[in-house]
């Protein structure tokens, strides 16, 4: 993953960082990392990325090799104490980034609290120099337990996020969801709000990109399992994106990433309105926030009714993305931070 760059002016030398990841098909990994790793580099970076291995030998053999990389970035694993130790030990200068609430069970668990999550957060963020997090609702938990938290939000890569073809005029608008198993809980607050739709409005279909699937929904619909290579076509497909949330510990820490993907392919959506969310969209100009079950049926309603002013809303919500959350800038916003803490 290393390339070769003429040095910076702005930076006296090139830093060696390593990230120690979830693997690498996670969608941390990917989308917090990988997907930016060319642009990294531009800014006086030369990235390893080093999936955290299974087993404790192999995992000291992996904190003993630290000491050649200027900057050892633990991305989301929250260690037993004295690993974190040890890790910390071997580490120059040691971040921590997540994305999620990682100090929270999920929204298909009966309870929240988990201790042992709480105190392992709790120690990562304390024995970290710095942290970075995905949203302010993180920060502002991090910030109980370390003086240096910065937030950087989950971007995307806008040069391979890109607009399909223009779809077939007269045919079925494509309402599409894409996630994970456990997030299906979310798409379940959607069914009454569609089949209310579907009632009203016959032109138009659902399709679920998922690892599994749910019933419920009146309309046709189209089941596709995920797929990495496919994920960017499946999403190109659609033409109207969905993403529902409930409001609970776990969600406040999400990062939009759903909507990260609809808006960078030119899609208009619909968004369960957050904190994170309404920093990105203002309601009914690059895209729609929805409060309750009737906010979705009204907007799904709107933009399955007025398919141009739907396009035009996509391509509004694409432009919006640039110079926040679009590849240069999340790299630049790294890499400022990590010469600026190794240069203090």
């Amino acid at each position: 993953m290393r390339r070769s760059h003429p040095p910076n002016m702005n930076h006296p030398h090139r830093l060696k960082v390593i990230f120690l990841t979830e693997p690498i098909n996670s969608p941390s990994t990917r989308f917090r990392i990988l997907q930016f790793i060319s642009e990294f580099e531009k800014f006086d970076l030369d990235i390893t990325v080093s999936p955290i291995p299974k087993g404790i030998f192999p995992r000291l053999k992996l904190f003993n090799s630290l000491s050649a990389f200027d900057i050892t970035v633990l991305q989301r694993k929250l260690f037993q104490p004295w690993i974190l130790s040890y890790l910390k030990m071997k580490s120059k200068v040691l971040f921590f980034d997540f994305d999620d609430a990682i100090m929270f069970r999920d929204s298909n668990a009966t309870d929240f609290y988990s201790r042992s999550r709480q105190n392992r957060f709790k120690n990562t963020a304390q024995k970290a120099d710095f942290v970075i997090t995905g949203n302010e609702y993180l920060r502002e938990i991090s910030q109980q337990f370390n003086n240096n938290v910065v937030v950087i939000p989950t971007g995307i890569n806008t040069q391979l996020y890109i607009p399909g073809d223009v779809h077939e005029a007269g045919r079925p608008l494509t309402l599409g969801w894409i996630g994970s198993q456990p997030n299906l809980i979310y798409l379940q607050t959607l069914i009454e709000p569609i089949n209310k739709l579907y009632l009203v409005n016959k032109n138009f279909r659902l399709k679920i990109v998922c690892d599994g699937f749910i019933d419920g929904f009146h309309c046709p619909t189209e089941k596709k399992v995920w797929c990495k290579d496919d994920e960017l076509a499946d999403i190109q497909s659609f033409d109207i994106g969905l993403s529902p949330l409930t409001e609970d510990k776990w969600t406040r820490g999400k990062c939009a990433l759903k909507l990260l993907q609809y808006m960078a392919c030119s899609l208009a959506s619909v968004s369960s309105a957050t904190a994170v969310t309404s920093r990105m969209i203002r309601d009914g100009h690059n895209g729609f926030l929805a409060s309750n079950s009737t906010d979705w049926f009204e907007k799904l309603r709107f933009l399955t009714e007025n398919p141009q002013q739907s396009r035009a809303m996509g391509f509004t919500a694409r432009q919006s993305l640039m110079g926040v959350f679009d590849e240069k800038t999340i790299a630049e916003k790294y890499s400022a931070l990590f010469h600026q803490r190794t240069n203090s």
